[in-house]
């Protein structure tokens, strides 16, 4: 499913995955308003979210230009903010969809990362119900600002969506339900294997 040809895809942004530091004497906010001092001048667009409770940290960094870019050494791109964070995965992404929210005019408060690998022999469908009706859907719903799919280059979980929030109870609002449990939805949901979903913060 994911061969070497991954390696000469064009990407458009880097993710960054890692974990706090538990007991780190230094704040969330000061750390991520270091790496966006050091990262500012390379990249179009920097997105810092993290979970208190997890200790989750995922950054963001869109590309100028989609390019292809060689696999990035963690400890390379963070140099001594590097000490901050545990199990850094630095990835290239490729994004498949990208889709303007009900609710675009507005400031995301959190980001909702779904990721996860299709089981062998549904990739193609799952790929399909996310454009054809999960991405749109979830869209069209009152407090999301964008929806985005991507494919990772680098590291499992392979599929990553993505989805701008006004608040953490967008995903319990009824017109989010309704498109989560379609019948197409209950069909392919099961072959969702190597599941993360995590509802960030953006910082």
């Amino acid at each position: 499913m994911w061969g070497t040809e991954m390696e000469a895809q064009i990407s458009n942004l880097l993710l960054m995955r890692a974990k706090l530091q538990s007991g780190a004497p230094v704040s969330v906010s000061e750390i991520s308003s270091a790496i966006r001092f050091a990262k500012q001048n390379d990249y179009q667009k920097i997105i810092l979210t993290s979970n208190a409770e997890t200790l989750d940290f995922y950054g963001y960094f869109y590309l100028n230009t989609p390019d292809v870019v060689s696999p990035i050494n963690s400890d390379a791109f963070l140099g001594e903010l590097a000490s901050r964070f545990t199990e850094v995965e630095i990835s290239r992404l490729v994004i498949q969809d990208s889709i303007e929210g009900y609710s675009k005019d507005l400031s995301p408060i959190n980001r909702y990362v779904v990721e996860m690998d299709p089981e062998s022999g549904w990739q193609e469908e799952l790929f399909s119900w996310y454009d054809q009706e999960h991405l749109p859907g979830l869209a069209s719903v009152p407090g999301c600002i964008a929806a985005t799919r991507c494919i990772n280059l680098d590291h499992s979980p392979f599929s990553i969506a993505f989805y701008d929030l006004t608040s953490p109870e967008v995903l319990g609002c009824e017109p989010w339900l309704k498109i989560r449990y379609t019948t197409w939805s209950d069909r392919v949901r099961p072959h969702f294997t190597n599941v993360k979903r995590t509802m960030l913060n953006l910082i």
